[in-house]
């Protein structure tokens, strides 16, 4: 009865709205906002839950092509902030589920074939080519676009990817226009051989509460232009370019910033979620409350002393009070009254056989000892019977002693410290403590003082080079406010080269900066502070928790901003990030017999970097693993020979962790390696024990096998054994 009631209302509800069931002109942001800009109630009659119920799931049939053959039915509906119906059909073979808005709006689609595929699941290698072309699913998905986007909806891609697995999948990802302007709402679809077998938007869960503004701007475009151009500001340190090298960059620091469409004044958006407890683009609401600290999990084997001592790679491995004494002679620690609890010791699997040592050390917090925490939070956890131990986790280098971690865990939420920090005494002893735990990295380092850096609560001293810092090398260190103790240490350094220091002025760059950005027209999520009176329209979102919704704006801003990554500083030109095409295509195909097959792998994403393929060229053990992990979904960099070889054993490409990537690969070689990691690779090493050559047979009946075995394999050959195997 209490279900039926509440559909009931949810169906009053959207009758009082004055929108259909199945309309959503009125409201077309997903979520019902009762008084804003609501009609006057209607009168409600002869309108009953099974009939509204009826028309709904009618519609959705026809907008999704729902076939009559399913054996079953069933619907729930979630009478909640964000009220849905889940339509669920299912029969033998298949389920098809989706929720719908009660005004009839799909926001989610999932469908399912059990069919003989999917009740054969192998978890391994096993790509094959999509039952569409990447020109056919395009045009499917636009047609699902004219489908699932109604109103002042309009669907638009903006990148596609295809998957190779046994049911290859093309799935496109895309934003929601509204009145023909771009929108923060997103959107995943993806295509199967049977059609549609997902359908996802990013408000489908809470969306956004008012109604859509008027597309049209009061503001001139030239006046926001300024006032974006205005908030604009970059700053210039080194940045790693992934190959050892660092490259002097001019950054983006500058916050978040929009311009108001009827005022074409600059709002700082950072600044606008800050002061209500959320996060500029996550695109929902912030909640109360605050996560606990998880403790870490403790690392490695786990090994005793005992047997430590019977394994000779441990022979010069410190022992547990030699590491405690190494700890305890740092400055600063404030390790009185702790005691250390336990120790274990994990290999790196590198073969200079690098040992950590993980130790956790205890102390109770006593009425004495608060560590400037609230005297009455303390009395509280304690009548509560709460466990108020502390908790500090330490990790070392076995072998010589050195820190490379700590980390200390209050058992009293940060909110109920009342002392307020000195930054300049935190530095201090800071300073005093690195000179000792880090003398070696320490001299090359100074505070950083890069914008925003002076906000973290841990203080970070970050490599230096020509006076420019180079963050990604730092010391990271979190100093007790209370006592003045290290409560918090942490280190991320590697050798690097060090690329020209000689930048353009920072003017010249800020002009690059501006030029390459767009000026765009269109809707931001905009945030209501649930505490103020003015939104108390909103108070049922109070009572589920929440500190703020969002409503959406017209707003100029800078469509591309997150494509203009930075200004080289060097030569003064912005760097944009194009959206990989994630496809490879070659210019030295011409006459090659391979041609169409190399072409159709590279439109799915499997092939060599560069624009050329070098047909004739000798297969090398490094050209495989490029091609197979590819075609295996990884887009794993080529040049990192070490990454190909992890990632190749743990697909099962390789059976050993040692190789030589230059090594020349027979066809029976790559067949071996192909198959090996397949569905087919168990049978055919049966057929190899029984004395007959298994993987030759195999290669055969899947109409992939090389002429001459033996011989070695050109690149172009192993496509085209590859292309069979995708095509079977």
């Amino acid at each position: 009865m209490k279900r039926l009631l509440s559909i009931l209302l949810a169906l009053c509800l959207v009758l009082s709205l004055g929108v259909s069931a199945l309309g959503a002109e009125g409201i077309d942001t997903g979520m019902l906002t009762p008084g804003v800009d609501a009609p006057e109630v209607a009168q409600v009659s002869d309108v009953t839950a099974d009939a509204a119920l009826a028309e709904l799931t009618a519609q959705v049939k026809k907008t999704l092509g729902v076939d009559d053959d399913y054996t079953g039915f069933y619907s729930d509906y979630n009478d909640s902030l964000t009220p849905r119906w889940s339509l669920n059909w299912t029969d033998d073979a298949r389920q098809l589920t989706c929720e719908v808005t009660p005004e009839g709006k799909i926001v989610s689609v999932s469908y399912w074939a059990d069919g003989a595929q999917r009740r054969d699941f192998f978890n391994g290698f096993d790509p094959a080519f999509p039952a569409l072309s990447a020109d056919e699913a395009a045009e499917q998905a636009e047609a699902w676009y004219e489908k699932l986007f109604t109103g002042k909806e309009t669907g638009r891609t903006l990148s596609s990817r295809m998957y190779l697995g046994a049911d290859g999948t093309h799935r496109f990802y895309g934003g929601v226009d509204l009145n023909g302007l771009p929108s923060p709402i997103s959107f995943s679809l993806s295509l199967g051989g049977e059609g549609l077998e997902s359908f996802y938007r990013s408000d489908s869960y809470m969306g956004y509460v008012g109604i859509v503004p008027d597309p049209t701007p009061a503001a001139a475009e030239a006046d926001a232009a300024k006032a974006l151009a205005d908030a604009l500001a970059l700053e210039a340190w080194y940045v790693s370019d992934g190959e050892g090298g660092a490259m002097l960059r001019y950054m983006p620091v500058g916050p978040r910033t929009v311009a108001d469409a009827q005022t074409g004044e600059a709002v700082d958006m950072d600044a606008l979620y800050a002061a209500v407890g959320g996060t500029a683009g996550e695109n929902g609401m912030a909640m109360d409350g605050a996560a606990a600290l998880a403790e870490p999990a403790a690392g490695g084997l786990g090994l005793t002393q005992v047997e430590l001592s019977s394994i000779e790679n441990y022979a010069d491995v410190l022992d547990q009070a030699a590491l405690d004494e190494a700890l305890r002679a740092l400055p600063g620690l404030g390790l009185e009254g702790f005691m250390a609890e336990r120790c274990s010791y994990s290999m790196s699997g590198d073969e200079d056989g690098e040992v950590t040592a993980d130790l956790r050390y205890t102390a109770p917090m006593t009425a004495d000892r608060l560590y400037g925490y609230d005297q009455a939070a303390y009395d509280q956890a304690v009548a509560a019977g709460q466990d108020l131990t502390i908790y500090k986790y330490v990790t070392m280098d076995a072998k010589t002693g050195k820190l490379l971690s700590l980390y200390t865990n209050y058992p009293l939420w940060q909110e109920d410290s009342t002392v307020t920090a000195d930054r300049e005494a935190q530095t201090a002893a800071a300073e005093a403590f690195l000179a000792a735990a880090a003398p070696e990295e320490a001299p090359e380092t100074a505070l950083c003082t890069l914008r925003g850096y002076e906000e973290k609560e841990e203080i970070v001293f970050a490599q230096v080079h020509e006076g420019y810092f180079y963050p990604a090398n730092c010391l990271r260190v979190t100093v007790d406010p209370a006592g003045g103790t290290v409560e918090g240490f942490s280190r991320a350094w590697e050798d690097v080269t060090f690329g020209s220091a000689d930048a353009v002025s920072a003017e010249e760059a800020l002009e690059a900066y501006e030029d390459a950005l767009d000026v765009t027209l269109g809707y931001v999520a905009w945030p209501l502070d649930l505490a103020r009176e003015e939104n108390s329209l909103y108070a049922s979102y109070q009572m589920w928790g929440y500190t703020y919704v969002e409503e959406l704006r017209l707003a100029y801003y800078y469509g591309n901003l997150s494509d203009v990554e930075a200004v080289d500083a060097v030569t003064g030109e912005a760097i944009v990030n194009e959206e990989p095409e994630g496809v490879y295509a070659y210019d030295d195909l011409e006459g090659v017999p391979q041609a169409d097959m190399i072409a159709a792998l590279g439109e799915a994403g499997v092939g060599f970097d560069g624009e050329s393929f070098q047909p004739d060229q000798a297969l090398t053990y490094r050209d495989a693993v490029v091609l197979l992990l590819r075609a295996g979904g990884s887009h794993i960099s080529a040049r990192d020979d070490g990454a190909l070889l992890d990632q190749a054993w743990y697909q099962g490409l390789v059976a050993e962790k040692n190789w030589d990537p230059d090594g020349e690969m027979t066809g029976e070689d790559f067949i071996k390696m192909l198959l090996g990691a397949s569905r087919y690779g168990d049978g055919a090493a049966l057929l190899e024990e029984s004395g007959q050559d298994g993987f030759a047979l195999v290669a055969g009946a899947l109409g992939m096998a090389p002429d001459a075995p033996e011989d070695t394999l050109t690149r172009a050959e192993a496509a085209e054994m590859l292309y069979a195997f995708m095509s079977r």
